[in-house]
């Protein structure tokens, strides 16, 4: 369903192509369609013509288009500040250093990003094959991925803090000329792959348009616009690979990259900490909490390991026994009602939001009042963001609080396929997400995933009927 649900675009198959001139045309085919509902039905006849109506108006190449600007927008999004650190050692370690180095290293970031959207691609069309729900970040959803980017974040943080070192192979290390000892392409590749499964949370400005889009079509669609998100994603390195200029005039490294690289070691720290706060809504405190004491026991494993010059004897065995644990403490807790706990967290919303109910809009609309929808999730900093920034504040709350308007918050913490199927009605498969019903437009107003207080209130107004000058 698109446009309010006022349109929908209905997949069949059909046999004997084949036989058709010119081969494999239905175009200006004569057909006869009838549609039954229970007992009712309608038949018609129609000539097919070209059309794009599932894309909206947009043909493909500006889907793939719109889906590189969408990724390149994400790199600005808040989503991407538990990767920032990563970005920033990747520029500034390159200070001094040789062009050809600088420009290998960044082609093998680019790849990596590419390759996690591929990966990401592969895992929602094994999902929708499978008759699941699919969207955009629904990864966070799952304590075990948690649990897995937990570790990785973990074991980021204490190389940065120098207790272990990445090396090449000496083979692959002839091969690159005197490649970089700290990190080489393997870490590189390895250093854009888990940038991007940590960017991807939460949408973007043409991203969500682009995702809905190849969520809604077959598996080749799906690749191809998920490649372009990578691609766009991948931008600032690949850019920093054709002029690699922009890092080596950056000083060389010395003691003040040390120094850095201990202050990202603790910014990694702190996205570790998000990601056990997320788990909370998901297995509870006692689960976060042995997660979080199996990540301290396996810091002081690798420190002592790394003390006693034994680091993969000892600190890898340690590791791989802790990492195990870690990821099958959910299948060991106790059966619970674990719920999310984004309302809990906004008590300047207690008394604003209501239970999410998109079967009850219509009526509230009718009866005249204005209904604002917010879908979001512990996991999506930039919902967090819109709300702080936003939703929180001014005319904005105070709008909020009145008698005729009605909030709803769709919590997509856990999944939910009530709110997957209320994303897909508008043809979007990731959050943020807000719209705004009312008298004036009873299909809602979808939002920018960006909110600002034009944006907030210009939707009430012309929800409401009203235009004022602001708008």
């Amino acid at each position: 369903f698109s446009n309010g649900k006022r349109t929908a675009i209905l997949e069949s198959k059909v046999w004997g192509i084949e036989d058709l001139e010119p081969p494999g045309s239905l175009i200006k085919t004569a057909l006869t369609f009838t549609l039954g509902d229970g007992e009712r039905g309608a038949e018609r006849a129609l000539d097919l013509v070209p059309g794009i109506a599932e894309s909206g108006g947009l043909n493909f190449l500006t889907i793939l288009a719109l889906a590189v600007l969408g990724g390149l927008i994400l790199n600005l999004m808040p989503c991407v500040l538990p990767v920032l650190s990563i970005k920033l050692i990747s520029v500034v370690s390159h200070g001094g250093g040789d062009r050809n180095q600088v420009r290998r290293g960044f082609i093998a970031s680019a790849a990596g990003v590419i390759s996690a959207f591929l990966v990401l691609a592969t895992a929602l069309v094994g999902l929708k094959q499978a008759g699941l729900s699919i969207g955009w970040g629904i990864q966070f959803q799952q304590p075990v991925f948690l649990i897995f980017m937990t570790i990785v974040v973990t074991l980021f943080a204490c190389n940065l803090w120098g207790f272990f070192e990445f090396h090449l192979p000496h083979a692959i290390s002839n091969m690159s000329h005197r490649a970089d000892k700290t990190q080489g392409l393997r870490g590189h590749f390895l250093t854009g792959a888990f940038a991007t499964l940590l960017a991807t949370p939460c949408s973007a400005p043409f991203l969500g348009t682009a995702v809905g889009f190849a969520l809604a079509r077959d598996a080749g669609d799906i690749f191809a616009v998920f490649t372009a998100l990578g691609v766009g994603l991948a931008m600032p390195y690949l850019v920093i690979a054709a002029l690699p200029g922009l890092a080596t005039r950056l000083p060389k490294p010395g003691r003040w990259i040390v120094i850095l690289r201990r202050v990202m070691g603790f910014a990694l720290a702190a996205t570790a900490i998000w990601l056990l706060d997320i788990l909370v809504s998901q297995i509870g405190d006692f689960g976060a909490g042995s997660i979080a004491g199996l990540m301290l026991a396996m810091v002081a494993a690798v420190y002592l390991a790394s003390k006693l010059k034994k680091l993969w004897l000892v600190g890898g065995s340690a590791v791989a026994v802790l990492a195990v644990l870690a990821l099958i403490t959910p299948a060991l807790l106790p059966a619970g009602a674990v719920s999310a706990r984004t309302a809990i967290n906004d008590p300047v919303f207690k008394e604003i939001w209501q239970p999410f109910d998109p079967a009850a809009i219509p009526g509230l609309v009718a009866a005249g009042k204005t209904v604002f929808v917010d879908v979001t999730a512990d996991w999506c900093i930039t919902c967090q963001v819109n709300k702080g920034l936003v939703l929180s504040r001014g005319d904005v709350l105070v709008r909020l609080r009145r008698s005729d308007v009605v909030a709803m918050q769709a919590d997509w913490t856990l999944p939910d396929d009530a709110i997957t199927r209320y994303l897909a009605s508008f043809e979007r498969y990731g959050i943020p997400f807000n719209a705004i019903y009312g008298p004036s437009a009873p299909s809602g107003i979808v939002l920018p995933e960006l909110l600002s207080r034009g944006s907030v209130m210009g939707g009430f107004e012309k929800a409401a009927g009203k235009v004022t000058a602001n708008n």
